[in-house]
């Protein structure tokens, strides 16, 4: 009769992990995965989602230590960020439950991907508003410095004071008078001009000779108009129409101011060289 031979006892001992060896592989080799990959090698996406399958399985029987092992001390991890976790895959499962489990997967990491990118299409819209904003504002304050500047301009002065002269159309003409609400010729340009900050003397024949004359064909929006030798009256030029001057003035006692075509024998006199 042959004698049992006593052996050490191993349990409650812990086993150290070891790699896996031949068997495992050839394990995995014959597992349902690897035998359904090679008959659905022709099927493009499907096929890749087997190898895929296939693989989780196998890391899954690599990387599992045996259940005795000694446990490993865990150092503090860092917080990542939240990552899509992975259906549980079993090595035993059929082939349709494995090819559910990966849409699965994939829904959830298309769903992740669809959060980001709307999280990233929003914060580019709000860095573009901000650039549109920063653009206006900078748009704005530039066309203000140049309308404060075109104002201070001689131009700008010259459309200030053709305004000035345009608001008092209809006001009556009374000899002497400088405004704001009855004028004679000279009064209406003194004033419109004055308004605009162009100093102009009072009367006509000095606002003549105060001004550079020019050709009557150079004439000039705002430019001053002037009858008689010396001087009489005075009125504002406005423009060209059907080759005809149309002036601005205090005509007369008994009319009031308004836009008309330019009387006969008049000359200019230019603001803008002045």
């Amino acid at each position: 009769m042959s004698k049992s031979v006593s052996r050490a006892a191993h349990r409650g001992t812990p086993r150290p992990f070891r790699a896996p060896n031949a068997s495992i592989a050839k394990t995995i080799a014959g597992s349902p995965f690897d035998k359904l990959r090679t008959t659905l090698s022709g099927h493009g996406k499907l096929a890749g989602r087997i190898t895929l399958a296939s693989g989780i399985a196998a890391g899954a029987l690599v990387a599992v230590p045996a259940a005795n092992a000694a446990p490993v001390a865990q150092e503090p991890k860092a917080k990542s960020a939240t990552v899509v976790q992975a259906p549980t895959l079993q090595t035993s499962a059929t082939p349709a439950a494995m090819v559910t489990d990966i849409k699965q997967l994939e829904r959830a990491v298309e769903k992740q991907q669809r959060r980001a990118e709307a999280a990233r299409k929003a914060a580019e819209a709000k860095r573009q508003a901000a650039i549109a904003a920063k653009k206006a504002a900078e748009e704005k304050k530039k066309a203000e410095a140049e309308a404060a500047a075109y104002a201070a301009s001689q131009s700008g002065k010259i459309d200030k004071a053709i305004s000035v002269a345009s608001e008092q159309v209809g006001d009556p003409y009374v000899w002497g008078a400088t405004g704001p609400s009855s004028f004679d010729c000279s009064g209406l340009t003194q004033y419109a001009f004055g308004a605009a900050g162009i100093e102009l003397p009072r009367v006509s024949r000095d606002q003549a000779a105060a001004l550079p004359t020019v050709p009557n064909d150079q004439v000039q929006r705002g430019d001053l108009m002037f009858w008689g030798s010396p001087v009489y009256h005075v009125g504002i030029f406005l423009r060209w129409e059907n080759g005809q001057a149309i002036m601005l003035h205090a005509p007369k006692p008994g009319s009031a101011v308004r836009e008309e075509a330019a009387w006969d024998g008049w000359f200019a006199g230019s603001i803008r060289q002045a």
